[in-house]
């Protein structure tokens, strides 16, 4: 383990206790906000929806959110991507989360051929923090980015956001959204391009929903492409 992994680690262990008391004290009412199916926009860049599912409930009784919507958006000579967003409002007795893709892809036979960090610029200073993989079951390909929006920031870099997430719940902002886009791929660049574009314009919708603030409120410059 490196020397910064290990303070990371030795800091949440400190801050647990602390991080505890405040998802105790973080009560039902904090759900209200997440109760309804998360809204997104009909189209992004040039995507549309086209079509909507529900997870299946076995899907659901394990990760548990307090509100999900999944989401296909289609445009001519892009790749088709799946947009799921899970959003999670830290409630009292919270014990479910959603799963990591580089963990459940393989417990349902995919292989995972390629996993690393993604940086995608949302305009000024702002980045977005993701995580992209590519992998394949038989002949079927597919390139998945996601990440884990938290409240009223934007995610931060690999092990920091582990000790940030501690922080926001000690702070009383315990919620979150877990996002992921995925798409088919033939193995070349263009899918990985379409998702992180995709990624760039859904981004500023997810996080002004989850920080429940009008886009207004951001700062300038944290606002990104819409």
């Amino acid at each position: 383990m490196s020397r910064r992994s290990l303070l990371v680690a030795t800091l949440i262990a400190l801050l647990l206790p602390g991080a505890l008391l405040a998802h105790l004290m973080w009560n039902d009412a904090g759900r209200a906000v997440f109760a309804e199916t998360p809204p997104l926009p009909r189209e992004v860049g040039p995507w549309r929806a086209t079509l909507q599912r529900r997870l299946a409930d076995d899907v659901l009784e394990m990760i548990d959110p307090d509100s999900h919507i999944m989401q296909l958006y289609e445009a001519p000579g892009r790749t088709p991507i799946w947009l799921y967003l899970g959003v999670y409002a830290g409630r009292a007795g919270y014990g479910k989360s959603a799963h990591d893709p580089e963990v459940c892809y393989p417990s349902q036979g995919w292989e995972i051929l390629k996993s690393e960090s993604l940086a995608v610029p949302l305009g000024n200073s702002a980045t977005l923090r993701t995580k992209h993989l590519e992998a394949h079951r038989g002949s079927a390909k597919e390139v998945v980015l996601y990440w884990f929006q938290p409240a009223k920031r934007w995610p931060a870099p690999d092990a920091g956001e582990q000790l940030m997430r501690v922080l926001d719940a000690v702070s009383g902002r315990p919620q979150y959204a877990f996002v992921r886009l995925s798409g088919p791929t033939d193995g070349g660049a263009a899918a990985k391009r379409d998702l992180a574009e995709f990624a760039e314009r859904i981004a500023l919708p997810i996080r002004v929903f989850v920080d429940n603030e009008d886009e207004a409120l951001l700062p300038a410059e944290e606002h990104g492409h819409t």
